[in-house]
């Protein structure tokens, strides 16, 4: 015990045998002197310090045995709570674990997949190359909030343009694809790399049946890279309208962003920035995956009222012909 409170160990007395020898060797001439000194018999005395001793070695090994056995219990009481805290901690783990394969059991996504992202991420260690496992660590925590924000239906951002998110969608879209193209968002768009990548994924799409549409919003300085744009486009399927910015409703001149909705139940939003990249490209500010319910039926409240206000594309201009 220190300072009052119990430390969980007992520290017993060193006692040896040779100890116990000499209190009763003590014990035994200390009762003979004493019963000489009385002048009693000497088989008295004799007696009496066999008798003396024996009664002292009893006390001591009772004593002795009062001590072990307090130890023991103190033991066996210590040994006891670190059990029942093991076995708690045992159990509490079989519980998180048994509730996380039932959920993975109860999840309509393959079983497989969520096991080996388990098992690969288990490799991940902190003996690990330190990059390895802070970048390893940073994605595992994005993409749980990205599941869980899609789960939940709310909103989940990137900071800048994204690309897997736009082929993603486009690649597992089942129904509809509606899009509205700014030119501050998408001018030289159409002749980039993830451009092309985006104009095969709408191509494989139309294939698949699904309606894809798209409204580009024209400035007064557009050129023909739009009616190239709108050319190409309507080649693979897609269908195509124009609506001048002077003509968008009152209504809805405020509401008009740079948007695509996949099956009416994604709304993918760009947000310019006020820089242009070294391709005269516009920059992209932020990325947003929009699965608010009541944003995603504004949005396409707003896309059926502009494809109403907006119109066929005129005749293609290709830019070979644009450039000379």
């Amino acid at each position: 015990m220190t300072d009052g409170k119990p430390t969980g160990e007992v520290l017993v007395a060193p006692s040896t045998v040779s100890r116990k020898i000499f209190y009763i060797a003590a014990s035994g001439v200390l009762t003979f002197l004493i019963s000489n000194a009385l002048e009693q018999p000497v088989a008295t005395s004799v007696t009496l310090s066999i008798l003396i001793g024996g009664i002292a070695l009893m006390v001591r090994f009772l004593v002795d045995f009062e001590r072990r056995l307090a130890v023991v219990e103190a033991l066996s009481r210590a040994g006891q709570k670190r059990m029942e805290l093991l076995v708690g901690e045992a159990f509490a783990k079989i519980d998180d674990a048994t509730e996380l394969f039932r959920l993975i059991e109860a999840s309509k996504l393959p079983p497989g997949l969520v096991e080996g992202l388990v098992r690969h991420s288990s490799k991940i260690t902190p003996h690990s190359p330190s990059i390895v496992y802070q970048f390893v660590q940073a994605e595992l925590q994005d993409m749980s909030e990205c599941l869980k924000q899609l789960a939940e239906g709310g909103t989940v951002t990137y900071y800048g343009e994204d690309r897997d998110w736009l082929l993603g969608l486009t690649t597992y879209a089942t129904t509809s694809i509606d899009a509205i193209s700014l030119a501050s968002v998408d001018r030289g768009l159409w002749y980039s790399e993830i451009g092309q990548r985006y104009m095969e994924a709408q191509r494989q799409a139309v294939e698949r049946r699904v309606a894809v549409r798209r409204i580009f919003i024209l400035e007064p300085d557009d050129d023909a890279d739009i009616e190239w744009a709108c050319a190409e486009q309507r080649k693979v399927g897609i269908h195509v309208r124009v609506l001048e910015r002077s003509r968008i409703p009152a209504a809805l001149k405020v509401q008009v962003l740079d948007f695509i909705i996949f099956d009416e139940v994604v709304s993918y939003e760009t947000t310019p920035a006020a820089a242009v990249t070294d391709t005269d490209r516009p920059a992209v500010a932020e990325t947003q995956l929009v699965l608010r319910e009541h944003r995603v039926r504004d949005r396409v409240r707003v896309f059926e009222a502009l494809w109403d206000a907006a119109h066929e594309p005129g005749a293609a201009v290709a830019p070979a012909q644009r450039k000379a």
